[in-house]
């Protein structure tokens, strides 16, 4: 079995306690270059929408870091702060890869991830893929792997003290791009995919 059709490797670094059936395979052309990334910071053109409505976004934490303050870990994604049973969408077209709960794993890592959802983004110009973590969500909506549009609901967020998450609620979304053996690069930025956000 292809990389592409296992698309696990430690599955973000989360131990599971379930196996995987096999996956369908995951097509790419390419992967982002360097130029490519610039450029969709610069002309701000944004190919994907915040997977919250930004009107019901309370805060915005930090992104991507190679240590996180007060922790002995990277964060690879980003926070997204809104009411606990806010809906999550889809930030961009695609499919729903796997759901996964870890709130009552054996495994730390799994546990603090909670339920997530995985979405493979449908190709962009340059026939780039990228995987969509979803995590922290208080319950997932029946989804098949059917094509799903941008903007479809997707999730809830999750209350304090479930799902991984603390006493403040947030949707954490992390980003990867697929490369063409089928394996993903490290995460990205997310704001490089979305709109401008200006909160009140």
């Amino acid at each position: 079995m292809s990389r592409a059709e296992q698309f696990d490797r430690l599955d973000f670094d989360l131990d599971d306690d379930e196996e995987d059936g096999a996956e369908e395979a995951i097509v790419v052309v390419g992967t982002p270059t360097m130029q490519q990334e610039l450029s969709v910071l610069a002309d701000r053109k944004a190919p994907w929408m915040w997977p919250i409505d930004p009107r019901l976004i309370t805060r915005v934490g930090d992104s991507v870091m190679a240590r996180r303050p007060g922790k002995n870990r990277p964060h690879e994604g980003l926070d997204i702060f809104a009411p606990a049973g806010t809906r999550v969408y889809t930030a961009s077209a695609g499919r729903v890869l796997r759901v996964r709960d870890g709130r009552k794993a054996k495994q730390a890592k799994s546990r603090r991830a909670g339920l997530f959802v995985d979405v493979l983004s449908a190709p962009d110009a340059q026939g780039t893929q990228y995987i969509q973590r979803y995590l922290h969500l208080a319950s997932v909506r029946e989804l098949d792997k059917s094509p799903l549009a941008v903007n479809t609901p997707l999730a809830e967020v999750a209350p304090p003290h479930t799902s991984g998450v603390a006493q403040d609620p947030h949707l954490h979304f992390e980003v990867r791009a697929v490369k063409p053996d089928g394996s993903y690069g490290p995460p990205l930025d997310p704001r490089r995919f979305l709109p401008p956000l200006s909160l009140a």
